[in-house]
């Protein structure tokens, strides 16, 4: 059976849509972030003071002790801890994904978590929390080489230059390795002239074709 003229410029479209329509999810990543509670020692230190084991792509693994700790950045007994990160400018950020662990209830716990945005990194609006009661049946081997999970909050929907992570314990020890960040939806880039004149040249070839089918 013969195509009509609109049914071929359908399936044209279909394909010129990846170029004029909406963007793809992308991996937004911070310039900076800060914490306002000292992190800890234990059986190791778990200290962070270069500002980049959240967001060095280096990942721990689910027994925090398989590495020596290395990759994980831990306070004891903090009941909140705000880590706050730094875009450089305002950004789209749809997902967030905290990297944590737990070994045992008296020891290192998976956290409870909030979001907060803020664009003078002063004044924050909430945007999503993430209750998790302590349970053993999170509990991994210390000495895992699995890896490890994450807390994901999602349709976040937020525009804003610094994101907080706020981190509430539910017990002794509270791990975080890496905090991602992602965009479903960013705001797209300008298109270049001849891409932008394509694109409306097709809405009103669609537009006529419809009228003579």
């Amino acid at each position: 059976m013969k195509k009509s003229g609109f049914h071929k410029f359908a399936a044209a479209s279909l394909v010129l849509g990846l170029f004029c329509g909406t963007a793809a999810a992308v991996t937004v990543t911070p310039v900076s972030y800060s914490f306002d509670r000292s992190t800890a020692c234990g059986t190791w230190c778990y200290h962070d003071p270069g500002r980049s084991k959240l967001t060095d792509g280096i990942f721990g693994t689910a027994g925090w002790a398989a590495n020596s700790g290395q990759e994980w950045v831990g306070w004891v007994y903090q009941d909140v801890v705000n880590v706050d990160f730094d875009f450089g400018t305002r950004r789209r950020i749809d997902q967030i994904r905290v990297g944590t662990t737990q070994d045992n209830l008296a020891d290192v716990v998976i956290p409870s978590i909030s979001v907060y945005s803020s664009d003078d990194g002063t004044r924050w609006t909430f945007l999503q929390s993430l209750v998790v009661p302590p349970s053993s049946s999170n509990d991994v081997d210390a000495y895992s080489t699995l890896p490890h999970g994450f807390l994901s909050l999602d349709g976040l929907a937020a525009d804003a230059r610094y994101v907080r992570v706020a981190a509430m314990r539910n017990g002794p020890w509270t791990f975080m390795d890496e905090v991602q960040f992602t965009a479903l939806s960013p705001t797209p880039a300008p298109e270049p002239f001849s891409l932008s004149l394509l694109c409306i040249g097709l809405a009103a070839l669609g537009a006529a074709l419809r009228k003579r089918s």
